[in-house]
């Protein structure tokens, strides 16, 4: 593979990952967390139960591949380091990192703490829970699709500048 090819794919991955990224935080802005909000205590604890069951599954690949390729990108972009498509880039890498870092120290252990219920018999603390679980996807909302405004800048930034 040929460097300009490999450089664009590393490129182009970083937006479509992180797009698909940003989709995920648009749906909970739009729809997620203020259905959330509206439902019982026994529909929020299984609903969040099974919604952490698959994502946790499907995050093991597409985390780390979303990681990978924004590196990618980052290492694409290295040798111009001085313009703002770099730093644009690095910015939506940190941005990313912060939210691996912050989703660890706050959705991983709700989430433990939701898959441990019996839905038959919940605690006296879900209404507690399932507003610290919205409380932290509304942050991570922010991470998700500023991470992708930062790539797609970066990548037109990339482009318009090898035009001039």
């Amino acid at each position: 593979m040929t460097g300009s090819i490999f450089s664009g794919l590393a490129l182009f991955l970083s937006v479509i990952l992180s797009g698909l990224y940003a989709g995920t935080g648009f749906f909970v802005a739009m729809g997620g967390n203020p259905a959330i909000k509206k439902m019982t205590d026994r529909t929020f604890a299984e609903y969040w139960q099974h919604t952490d069951h698959f994502m946790a599954a499907r995050m093991k690949i597409f985390g780390p591949l979303l990681l990978l390729c924004m590196l990618l990108a980052l290492f694409v972009l290295l040798k111009e380091y001085r313009s703002a498509s770099f730093w644009c880039m690095l910015t939506a890498c940190c941005i990313i990192i912060t939210d691996i870092i912050f989703t660890l120290s706050a959705n991983y252990p709700l989430n433990g703490i939701v898959q441990s219920w019996d839905l038959n018999n919940l605690p006296a603390d879900v209404q507690t829970i399932k507003w610290r679980i919205v409380k932290a996807f509304n942050v991570r909302t922010v991470f998700m699709i500023s991470s992708f405004v930062m790539a797609v800048l970066a990548i037109w930034l990339h482009r318009n500048t090898q035009y001039l």
